[in-house]
């Protein structure tokens, strides 16, 4: 995973894109707000402009997302055709996301799993052929 916008940094967040997926590492340098929220929706924006590319998310240990930025997420984002796969190594994350699905039912396909090959199957079902090329 070497694709980093080099044009972007923010430290809260590190997003990459590795054979057509964009991974998104979430830091826990500070509780990810909506405004940290609208940067990371830039980033992705700059990363995949045509909004088709699946988004892999991982988190360190002890991250805080704010009910503004996950309300925020859930209202802002109706792209279909991008789906967004939410890595849960252990209960806590599973938990987060299972809420996030629940509670605020995203316009967009999210789905939590705690292996990453089958997620990627899952966007298989999203894709069947190669993103733009940039």
């Amino acid at each position: 995973m070497a694709n980093q916008d080099p044009e972007f940094f923010n430290p809260h967040f590190h997003l990459e894109e590795a054979s057509g997926i964009l991974v998104l590492l979430l830091g826990n340098s500070a509780p990810v707000d909506e405004t940290v929220m609208k940067d990371i929706l830039r980033a992705v924006h700059r990363m995949d402009p045509v909004g088709g590319m699946p988004i892999i998310v991982q988190q360190d240990e002890l991250v805080r997302m704010s009910p503004e930025a996950k309300t925020f997420l859930a209202r802002t984002c109706d792209n279909r055709e991008r789906p967004v796969a939410f890595m849960a190594y252990d209960l806590p994350d599973r938990i987060q996301g299972d809420f996030f699905l629940r509670f605020h039912k995203p316009r967009f396909p999210f789905r939590v799993f705690s292996v990453a090959e089958e997620a990627q199957q899952w966007f298989a079902k999203f894709t069947t052929t190669r993103f733009v090329s940039r």
